[in-house]
C-alpha cells in the first residue's frame, strides 16, 4: 500500500503558524515580485479567487472583503517542509519526497491503515502546526486520488481507497486531464479515442494505450486498476541546479546585474553543497521583458567551465560574472537573470590526477565554515563582497513576513 501526505494550502498554512491573526481570514500568497496568486486559504477559495491570477486584477475587491495578501517567503516554507519530511523519515522507512509539500510512503502489510493515517495527520498538526491530507491506496496514482478526496473533508482528512465500488464511483467522475501524469495534450488524444474519465482509462485495452501513448500510459491504467507500477523513487541528486528570478523593474546597469548574478550563484552553490555535489560549469542567463513590446528584445546565455569540478562559491561567482560580461549589452533593459550549474557529480568522485588537493581542501574548509555560521546565526550573515546589496533590493516583496525560523532577529515574540 502507498500513502500520500499532502499539505493543505501549504504556503498559507506556514504563514499562519506564526501569525494567528490570519486564521479564519481570506489569505493569498503571491509569486515573485508579488505577481500572481500561488496559494490560497479555504476562505480565499470561497471568494472564488482563481489560482494563478494576477494580483493587481483582484487587489481592490480582495482587500474590501477583509483579505490579506503576503509575498512569498520561500525560506520559511523550505524550513517547515524540512521539519515535516524529517518527521515522516523518522517514522517510515520507505519515503519519496515528491515536492515541497508532498511525500509518498510505502507502507508495510502489518500496519493499521486507519490508525496510521490518523497518526500522521494529528501528529504533524500537533508538532509542526500544519494541516495535511492523507490518501492511502494500492498504487501511487490511486493514493493521489485518495488524497484529493481527503482534502474535501472538513474533519478526519484522510481517505483509504480499497473498496472497488468506491474507487470506480470516484473514477467515473474524474476527467482524464485531472489524473496524475496525464497532461492536456494526452487528454485530448484520449478523448478522441472515447476515453473521457479515469474509469474509462482504467477499463481501456492496454494494447491500445501502449500503441498510441507508450508504456507510461499503460502503467497509469494499471495503477488505476490497483497494480503498483510506480515504486518509491530514491532521493537522487539534481543533475542541474537553476536559480533565476524576474526583477520588479528593468535593470540596465552592469554593476547591479553583477551583484544579482553573484547572489544567484551563492544560492545555487549552497544547494550544490547540500546534496554533497560539485559542478564543472555555470551558465549565465540574461533576458529582457518579453511583455514590454515597445522595447528592443534580447535573450542570451553563456557557458563558463571551471578548470576542475568544484562547489566553491567564489570560483563560480567569478565564472558567472565573466559570462555576464560576454553577453551583456548596455543598450538593453533586462527584466530577468539567472544561473545554471551543470556537469554535476558526486563530491566523493575522485578529482583529476593533477588537481591540487591542498587547494581543494582549503576551499572545502572555508565553505563549511561559512555555511555553519550562516546556519547558526542566520542566512547571509557571512557572504562574498561581490554580492553586496544583492537581489533582495530588486525583487518586489512588499508584503513579506518575517524570518521566523531562519534568523534570530525574526523570532516571533509572545506577549
Amino acid at each position: 500500500m502507498f500513502m500520500l501526505v499532502d499539505c493543505d494550502n501549504f504556503f498559507v498554512s506556514c504563514e499562519r503558524i506564526f501569525q494567528p491573526a490570519l486564521k479564519n481570514r481570506p489569505v493569498v500568497v503571491l509569486s515573485n515580485n508579488d505577481g500572481c496568486v500561488v496559494s490560497r486559504s479555504y476562505e480565499a477559495k470561497a471568494l472564488k479567487i482563481p489560482m494563478g491570477c494576477p494580483f493587481f486584477k483582484i487587489e481592490k475587491s480582495f482587500k474590501n472583503q477583509n483579505g490579506i495578501a503576503l509575498s512569498s517567503n520561500y525560506e520559511l516554507y523550505a524550513d517547515i517542509s524540512k521539519r515535516i519530511m524529517a518527521f515522516l523519515e523518522y517514522h517510515f522507512r520507505h519515503i519519496e519526497i515528491y515536492s515541497i509539500d508532498e511525500a509518498f510512503i510505502r507502507l508495510g502489510n502489518t500496519e493499521n491503515l486507519e490508525e496510521t493515517a490518523a497518526f500522521v495527520r494529528n501528529e504533524i498538526l500537533r508538532q509542526i502546526g500544519i494541516s495535511v491530507s492523507v490518501g492511502i491506496a494500492a498504487s501511487k496514482t490511486l493514493a493521489k486520488i485518495a488524497a484529493a478526496m481527503a482534502k474535501s473533508k472538513k474533519e478526519d482528512k484522510w481517505q483509504i481507497l480499497t473498496d472497488d465500488s468506491i474507487i470506480n464511483h470516484r473514477l467515473s467522475g474524474l476527467k482524464v486531464v485531472d489524473i496524475w501524469g496525464v497532461g492536456r495534450r494526452c487528454a485530448g488524444r484520449l478523448n478522441f479515442l472515447g476515453i473521457f474519465t479515469a474509469l474509462d482509462l482504467k477499463r481501456a485495452p492496454l494494447k491500445l494505450l501502449r500503441s498510441n501513448f507508450g508504456i507510461p500510459m499503460e502503467k497509469t491504467a494499471m495503477e488505476l486498476n490497483g497494480y503498483a507500477c510506480l515504486e518509491i523513487e530514491p532521493d537522487t541528486p539534481q543533475q542541474t541546479i537553476i536559480t533565476s528570478r524576474s526583477f520588479e523593474f528593468e535593470i540596465s546597469d552592469l554593476c547591479k546585474l553583477k551583484q544579482i548574478i553573484a547572489e544567484f550563484t551563492d544560492n545555487a552553490c549552497l544547494r550544490l553543497r547540500r546534496q554533497n555535489s560539485k559542478a564543472g560549469g555555470i551558465v549565465t542567463l540574461l533576458q529582457t521583458n518579453r511583455f514590454h513590446h515597445t522595447l528592443p528584445q534580447y535573450n542570451n546565455q553563456c557557458l563558463t567551465t571551471l578548470p576542475r569540478p568544484s562547489n566553491y562559491t567564489a570560483a563560480f561567482i567569478a565564472a558567472a560574472q565573466q559570462g555576464l560580461e560576454q553577453i551583456y549589452r548596455p543598450e538593453y533593459h533586462y527584466k530577468r537573470a539567472g544561473v545554471m550549474l551543470i556537469d554535476i557529480s558526486s563530491l566523493n568522485r575522485p578529482s583529476d590526477f593533477f588537481a591540487d588537493t591542498a587547494v581543494e581542501q582549503k576551499e572545502q574548509k572555508l565553505m563549511t565554515a561559512i555555511d555553519t555560521l550562516n546556519h547558526k546565526l542566520g542566512k547571509k550573515t557571512v557572504f562574498f563582497a561581490a554580492q553586496a546589496a544583492g537581489v533582495r533590493h530588486y525583487i518586489k516583496r512588499e508584503f513579506r513576513s518575517g524570518s521566523f525560523t531562519t534568523s534570530w532577529d525574526g523570532l516571533a515574540l509572545v506577549k
